[in-house]
């Protein structure tokens, strides 16, 4: 796969995005933490500063916000480019590794898969990703990933621009079904400058069940909320986030 977006374009990934409601992301997750997290106080008092770990962080916006609200941050990506461009962005720290070997020590008091990375991965790697990730949370802590539903989004071409300081950026995409629960994201991306390039991704709609089976071998309980908002019923929409502790 030509995942070009994320090995060679970040700023255009970051103009891409940048309608992404990143605050409403982190205070939904700061709002779990607060409400189900079970940490240890007692080896582990309130005045230790709180150790977040952030996979498939990308550019870091989540991973800034959090550090603002005075987490200790780790955040890991597969792509240099996008770990080179997160770290000018805030103090957390940035690595470069991929699922499920990740370049990471200690315990983390919460584990984030934000936006899709769990859908970047075939059923059985997912499932390894999930592992690893509780192999890295803290007793008590949160494991917090998502799945948007890829099905939703219709299999016609569609174009999107995006304004930005810069310039405009185009989107044009095509998704069709690869089998296996799977599609195709076949985009070309126009910058401001003049260029494009192709940026193919191939993701994977998970069954929620599954999901939360794999979660349950792991000794986690789960629950499912709509796309990163607690009033939302998870029923009536397959974008889903799920909260693991």
């Amino acid at each position: 796969m030509s995942e070009n977006l994320y090995s060679e374009y970040p700023e255009a990934y970051d103009a891409l995005y940048a309608r992404k409601d990143y605050d409403a992301e982190v205070e939904f997750v700061l709002s779990r933490f607060e409400e189900d997290a079970e940490l240890d106080t007692e080896t582990e008092p309130d005045s230790r500063r709180k150790r977040a770990l952030v996979v498939g962080c990308g550019t870091g916006e989540h991973s800034k916000r959090l550090r603002e609200e005075g987490f200790d941050v780790v955040g890991v990506d597969k792509y240099p480019a996008m770990v080179e461009r997160a770290r000018t962005k805030s103090d957390a720290e940035f690595r470069v590794g991929e699922l499920p070997d990740l370049p990471v020590e200690g315990a983390f008091d919460l584990v984030w898969f934000p936006f899709t990375v769990v859908q970047h991965l075939g059923p059985d790697a997912a499932a390894e990703s999930l592992r690893a990730a509780a192999d890295h949370l803290a007793e008590g802590g949160l494991l917090v990933f998502d799945q948007f539903a890829l099905a939703d989004e219709g299999t016609d071409p569609r174009l999107v621009t995006h304004s930005s300081e810069e310039g405009t950026h185009a989107r044009l995409t095509d998704v069709h079904e690869a089998g296996d629960s799977s599609y195709r994201w076949d985009s070309v991306v126009f910058t401001p400058d003049g260029e494009f390039f192709v940026d193919t991704h191939r993701l994977y709609d998970h069954d929620p069940e599954y999901l939360d089976g794999v979660c349950g071998v792991l000794g986690l309980s789960v629950e499912r909320y709509g796309w990163y908002d607690e009033s939302a019923d998870p029923d009536e929409s397959d974008h889903a986030v799920f909260v693991a502790s």
